[in-house]
This record gives C-alpha cells, sequence and structure tokens, in this order.
C-alpha cells in the first residue's frame, strides 16, 4: 500500500506543472525559426504585440477549460484506482503465497 500512496505522489507531482501550463496566459505555443549565431531564438517586436489567440485562451474563454481538466482529473483517478485495485489484488495473493509456506513449513 505504501507503494501505491508513492506512486499517487510521484503523479500528483508529474501532472501538477501541465494543470498551471494550461491556466497560464502568458505561454505561447508558437515559435520562430530563426536562430542567431549562439544558437538563441531572438526576441522581436512580433512577440511583444501578439494578440492571437491560442487554444488555452479559447477554452478558457469558453469554458471549456474546466471540461479538460475534468476529464484530466478523470483520468487520473481511473488510474488510481486501478493502481488500489491491483495493490489489493496482489496483497490478498502474497497473503495466500505465505499462509501456503507457513502451513508446508508445520507439516
Amino acid at each position: 500500500m505504501k507503494n501505491i500512496y508513492l506512486l499517487l505522489l510521484i503523479f500528483s507531482f508529474a501532472f501538477s506543472p501541465l494543470l498551471a501550463i494550461a491556466q497560464n496566459e502568458e505561454i505561447s505555443t508558437e515559435q520562430t525559426t530563426e536562430v542567431n549565431k549562439n544558437g538563441k531564438i531572438p526576441v522581436t517586436q512580433r512577440d511583444y504585440e501578439n494578440t492571437e489567440v491560442s487554444m488555452a485562451d479559447t477554452f478558457r474563454a469558453d469554458g471549456k477549460i474546466y471540461v479538460v481538466v475534468a476529464v484530466l482529473a478523470t483520468i487520473f483517478a481511473g488510474i488510481v484506482a486501478f493502481l488500489i485495485a491491483t495493490e489489493r489484488k496482489v496483497k490478498k495473493l502474497e497473503d495466500l503465497v505465505y499462509s501456503e509456506r507457513a502451513s508446508k513449513e508445520e507439516i
């Protein structure tokens, strides 16, 4: 059971940045392909004047971002439920094996 809680903790830390990114209005999905000598992408005036609506902004404006978050939460809850059910089955099998081994040693 401790393994399940550890996996839940790891998954929560792994997926929490995704939710933060989905809510952040500052992030743009477009990247320019121009690269200078140092291998860096220069910031242009177009970047400062960017008024294009990204997909996350559209979802947020329409109220659909909550649907996206709900779907992700449902998938995560399904994975957690599957892990807990699997852990219980493995625990029962371990108990069965250990009880059979103990009964053989007594004989």
